[in-house]
């Protein structure tokens, strides 16, 4: 039988430990994946019968909830 042995440290995903909680490391990683995830999003929301209306309505609804987040105190906003 194979025996491997680790230690606590390296699976530790409190939100205060080293790991990064996201795969895009580099801001330009980031920035063309935010690019893609938004079009994503928004061709989804107005192919489901969305119009413009009501997607400013939900985008004002998660500003809300992250902004929430915020005020709570949540550094990983």
């Amino acid at each position: 039988m194979l025996s491997v042995q680790t230690t606590d440290a390296e699976y530790d995903v409190r939100p205060n430990s080293n790991i990064s909680r996201s795969p895009y490391d580099s801001s330009s990683d980031w920035k063309r994946a935010r690019g893609i995830l938004a079009r994503s999003f928004y061709k989804e929301l107005r192919a489901n019968g969305l119009g413009g209306r009501q997607i400013v309505e939900l985008s004002n609804e998660l500003l809300r909830l992250v902004s929430t987040d915020v005020e709570k105190g949540d550094h990983n906003w």
